[in-house]
């Protein structure tokens, strides 16, 4: 008989520090402040070549302060670690994109295409 492993996987935020510290308090792993854009780049190269980090969350302005082109599209086409954005307080982010990408990258199935 097969004997299943899980791994367990660390949650991540890379923010600003009123939501780094709210998410935080609601039980996420580590959290990083974005202040300086080059740090925000490197701190994100870091994590997304760890094996221990299944999602990060990022803020979306530290999704603008990435300036590599490269970075940029490993953020976007990670599957482990999920890349997950969030809007900054008092922005809005169309949710039903945001969903509809990361299960696009997820399984590879576009769900505004089902059933058509």
């Amino acid at each position: 008989m097969e004997e299943r492993v899980e791994k367990e996987y660390k949650i991540v935020m890379v923010g600003n520090e009123l939501l780094t510290l709210g998410f935080k308090l609601a039980g996420v792993s580590e959290s990083y402040n974005a202040a300086d854009p080059k740090e925000t780049e490197s701190r994100m190269r870091e994590l997304l070549s760890r094996s221990d980090v299944g999602i990060v969350i990022v803020s979306s302005s530290v999704r603008r302060q990435i300036r590599d082109r490269r970075l940029q599209d490993m953020m976007s086409e990670s599957i482990l670690p999920l890349v997950v954005e969030v809007p900054e307080p008092g922005e809005s982010m169309a949710e039903e994109d945001t969903l509809r990408s990361l299960i696009l990258r997820a399984i590879g199935i576009d769900i505004t295409k089902m059933g058509k």
